[in-house]
C-alpha cells in the first residue's frame, strides 16, 4: 500500500457527492406535487415548491457533474485509456444495462397505468418496454439513469483530452493554467466556457447544447482537483462566490417573478456565472470543513450509487398509490419520501451490499476487492 495515495483522497468530494445524490432523491419524492409534468402527478401542486425545486435543478447535476470530472481525475490516475475505458464499462455500462432492463421498466409500467392504460400483469407488460422511444411517444426510457449514460460518453468523448493533460505535455499546460486561476477572481474565468457552450452551440438545439455543457462541467471538475493551489483558490473565494450567486441567481428570481423578460444570452450568463458560482462556494466550503471521514460516509459512499440506480423506481410505485389517496399534500410527499429512504436503504443494505453476485450489476466491488483496493482514489461514480 502507497500511504503517499491514502493521503490524497478528498473527503471533502466524497461528502459533495453524497450530499447530491441524497438531494436527488429527495427531488424525485418531490416531482408527483409540482407544477412540471412528471411520471406521476398529484392533482394538488405547490407553486412555492416548484420555484424551490427548479432552484435545485439549475445546480445539482451540475454538481454532480462536475464532481464526476474530479472522479475521472484519480480515476485515471496511472492508468492507461484502454484499462481506463475497461473500467468504465464495469462501473457503468454493467449498471446502466441491468438498470434499464430490471429496474426502468416497472416506471414505465406504474406510469401507463396511472395514464389509464391496462395490462394484465407487469409479465403482459414488459413486451410493450420495447414499443418505440419514450421521445417518440413510446416506451423504452432509461429515464433517471440518463445520467450513467452521458458520464460515461464524457469519459470516452473526453479521454483524449484527459490523457493529454495527465501527459508531461498537458502538466505544462496545468501549470500555466494555475497561475492564471489562482490570481485574485482568476476562478471565475474557468465559467467562460460554460458560457460559450451554451452560447455558441444554441443553433443546434437545446439538447446537443446541454451534452456539451455537462462535458464542459465534466472538464472543469478534472482541472479543478489537478491542483491543490486551484482548490485552495476555490476555498479562498468560497464566501465571494456565495455574493456572486446571491447576485445572479436572486435576480434571475426576481425577473421571472416580474415577467421580465431576459434574453438568452443573458440567461446563459446567469446560468454559468450565478450557478457556476454556487458550484465553487459548495466546493470551498465542502474543502475547508469536510476533509474528514466517519463511519456513516463510508456507509453512505458506497451505498449512494445502488440508491440512485434504485430510488426513483421506488418512488414512483409509491407515488401511485400514495397519489390517488384523500389526504393532505404534504403529507403525501412525506410519506413519499420517507417510503423512498426506508425501502430503498433495505433493499440496499439486506440484498444488494451483502451478496457478490448482486454488487457488480450495482456498480460495486466485490466484497474481497474492497480491502486489497481500498488504497484507490475513488470519487463519484468510480470505485464505489
Amino acid at each position: 500500500m502507497n500511504p503517499q495515495i491514502v493521503k490524497k483522497r478528498r473527503h471533502e468530494l466524497d461528502w459533495l457527492r453524497v450530499f447530491a445524490f441524497l438531494l436527488l432523491i429527495l427531488f424525485h419524492a418531490g416531482m408527483p406535487f409540482i407544477t412540471h409534468d412528471w411520471h406521476i402527478n398529484n392533482a394538488e401542486t405547490s407553486i412555492g415548491m416548484t420555484h424551490l425545486w427548479d432552484f435545485f435543478h439549475n445546480w445539482r447535476m451540475p454538481l454532480l457533474f462536475v464532481v464526476s470530472g474530479a472522479g475521472i481525475w484519480y480515476a485515471l490516475g496511472n492508468r492507461t485509456g484502454t484499462a481506463f475505458v475497461k473500467e468504465r464499462m464495469k462501473r457503468l455500462l454493467i449498471p446502466l444495462v441491468f438498470g434499464v432492463f430490471v429496474i426502468v421498466a416497472p416506471q414505465v409500467y406504474f406510469e401507463r397505468m396511472f395514464e389509464g392504460q391496462v395490462f394484465a400483469s407487469y409479465l403482459d407488460f414488459y413486451p410493450h418496454f420495447f414499443d418505440g422511444n419514450i421521445f417518440n411517444g413510446g416506451n423504452f426510457t432509461p429515464n433517471h439513469l440518463w445520467f450513467i449514460y452521458a458520464l460515461f460518453f464524457y469519459c470516452i468523448a473526453g479521454l483524449p483530452l484527459f490523457l493529454f493533460l495527465k501527459s508531461n505535455y498537458g502538466k505544462v499546460l496545468l501549470n500555466k493554467l494555475e497561475v492564471i486561476i489562482t490570481k485574485p477572481m482568476g476562478i471565475y474565468l474557468m465559467l467562460l466556457p460554460l458560457y460559450l457552450s451554451l452560447t455558441y452551440l444554441k443553433p443546434y438545439g437545446m439538447e446537443y447544447v446541454f451534452e456539451y455543457y455537462h462535458l464542459v462541467l465534466v472538464v472543469i471538475g478534472f482541472i479543478l482537483v489537478s491542483k491543490d493551489e486551484i482548490m485552495e483558490s476555490i476555498q479562498s473565494h468560497r464566501l465571494l462566490s456565495v455574493i456572486i450567486a446571491a447576485i445572479f441567481i436572486g435576480y434571475s428570481k426576481h425577473a421571472e417573478l416580474n415577467s421580465i423578460n431576459l434574453s438568452l444570452d443573458n440567461i446563459y450568463f446567469i446560468t454559468s456565472l450565478g450557478y457556476g458560482s454556487l458550484i465553487f462556494a459548495f466546493l470551498g466550503y465542502a474543502r475547508r470543513y469536510l476533509n474528514f471521514s466517519n463511519s456513516f460516509l463510508k456507509y453512505t459512499n458506497e451505498a449512494v450509487y445502488p440508491f440512485y440506480i434504485l430510488h426513483q423506481t421506488i418512488t414512483v410505485i409509491l407515488a401511485f398509490y400514495i397519489v390517488p389517496l384523500e389526504m393532505n399534500m404534504w403529507l403525501k410527499f412525506l410519506l413519499t419520501s420517507l417510503g423512498t429512504a426506508v425501502f430503498t436503504l433495505a433493499i440496499y443494505h439486506y440484498l444488494i451490499k451483502p451478496f457478490n453476485l448482486i454488487r457488480p450489476l450495482f456498480g460495486l466491488n466485490k466484497l474481497k476487492q474492497i480491502k486489497q483496493e481500498s488504497y484507490e482514489i475513488a470519487l463519484c461514480i468510480d470505485k464505489n
